[in-house]
């Protein structure tokens, strides 16, 4: 199964966040950039997830976007679900409806019980605990939205420098 673009950026939207400390906020701007996606798509997935309610949306000079308290229980077969909506996993039909095997075929209804079975696979997934760390994601994404350089720790974990003190000189 394939899943739509719109899908794939909604839950990067959702595990970026997912990835900030509780309450903090990135601007729609910031999560395109930390998602590595166009601004328009990103605007159209966080329009559709703050509509289900999973994101909360805040306007003005403080404003963003953060996960609600429903965002942060979240599974991806819910997300999937909504996003994916009930589009056919096959075109078995010509652009006037017709199908030649229409009344003794089984395939579409077998296709729809694989997609929830699917789904159901990932109800028990939640979105918050996919990224590699709750305070931070890993990789160079966080620095170039400003959330700050990263030093490894260990093989795999990050941490951020950002809040670090400049290394004195001495005289």
């Amino acid at each position: 199964m394939r899943l739509t673009a719109f899908s794939d950026v909604s839950l990067r939207v959702m595990m970026l966040l997912a990835s900030l400390d509780e309450g903090e906020k990135l601007s729609t701007q910031k999560i395109a950039e930390g998602v590595d996606t166009p601004y328009n798509h990103v605007a159209k997935s966080v329009a559709f997830l703050v509509n289900m309610g999973w994101l909360d949306s805040t306007r003005g000079r403080s404003g963003g976007v953060m996960l609600s308290s429903k965002g942060r229980t979240a599974t991806v077969g819910e997300v999937l679900r909504k996003a994916e909506g009930d589009i056919p996993l096959i075109e078995c039909e010509d652009e006037n409806g017709y199908c030649p095997l229409d009344g003794g075929c089984k395939l579409r209804n077998v296709l729809g019980r694989a997609r929830e079975a699917f789904y159901a696979s990932l109800d028990t997934v939640i979105i918050s605990d996919l990224p590699l760390s709750p305070a931070r994601p890993a990789g160079p994404v966080p620095v170039e939205i400003g959330l700050g350089p990263l030093s490894p720790v260990g093989d795999e974990a990050f941490v951020s420098t950002a809040s670090a003190e400049p290394a004195r000189q001495s005289s």
